[in-house]
């Protein structure tokens, strides 16, 4: 029983340093993506735990510093709202889409994700499939954390967890990503909404 425990441990041990994240040739996350999003958002408020359902789709646009979720929330199972959550060079927006009202924030700085981005940390990687590597990466950026994990051939994303607090209130929101593909289908998703010209 030691014996296969030893290779076990020997076996991890070099998957883990024979799995190292730099690569010799740089990878980035497609500079234009839309992708299909589900997850979840976590706040506690008041004294109460709110747990939400979150279905959408994701886009960026890194030549243009735009990056935007349109999603439809649910609790309970039950319907919500739909937001948009949008950012630009100028500001990002929290709109719902419904209500049309609109929250306009500061602006967060939004850059293409590559293999050698100095504003990431590699954290750990994961063989998928017992084919292929995905990489897991951290960035901090003032009162948010934000962990995600790509595939390493290609640097699309598969998941996110972000760390943050918004009016007062900490939020964990974890998003799952997939159908990630190249380039823009509906562009429409970056327009700010006419109410949110505040």
């Amino acid at each position: 029983m030691s014996r296969y425990l030893s290779v076990l441990v020997l076996t991890l041990v070099v998957a883990v340093n024979t799995s190292s994240a730099h690569q010799s040739e740089r990878v980035c996350t497609p500079e234009q993506w839309e992708a299909v999003v589900v997850g979840k958002v976590a706040e506690q408020s008041q004294g109460k735990f709110y747990i939400i359902d979150v279905v959408g789709k994701s886009a960026a646009d890194y030549g243009r510093g735009v990056i935007a979720l349109a999603e439809s929330v649910f609790s309970q199972e039950q319907y919500v709202g739909s937001y948009l959550y949008l950012n630009t060079k100028s500001a990002s927006y929290l709109a719902d889409v419904v209500n049309k009202h609109c929250q306009k924030l500061p602006p967060v700085t939004v850059e293409q994700p590559c293999s050698d981005s100095s504003w990431l940390t590699y954290r750990t990687s994961w063989l998928v499939g017992g084919t292929q590597w995905s990489d897991t990466y951290q960035h901090n950026n003032g009162s948010s954390k934000t962990t995600f994990t790509i595939m390493r051939d290609n640097f699309a994303m598969i998941s996110e967890n972000v760390e943050h607090v918004i009016g007062g209130v900490p939020q964990l929101v974890t998003l799952q990503y997939g159908n990630m593909t190249k380039g823009i289908t509906d562009p429409s998703i970056f327009n700010i909404p006419s109410y949110c010209n505040i």
